[in-house]
């Protein structure tokens, strides 16, 4: 493994954590949004498997 490939892992389990933090409280707060919130989050995830795959091969 690299030290960039290292680099972008850490930084997307960093970016990973504070958007689930940031998710949590919004359904603590605004239940209603909760869907809408863990549809895109998911949708975000995705994407970020995708590229952080693209980009390691």
């Amino acid at each position: 493994m690299t030290t960039t490939t290292a680099l972008l892992i850490l930084l997307l389990a960093v970016l990973t954590a504070l958007l689930g933090g940031a998710l949590f409280h919004l359904v603590l707060t605004r239940p209603r949004l909760a869907t809408p919130l863990t549809v895109a989050m998911g949708g975000m995830a995705l994407l970020a498997t995708l590229t952080f795959g693209v980009v390691s091969r």
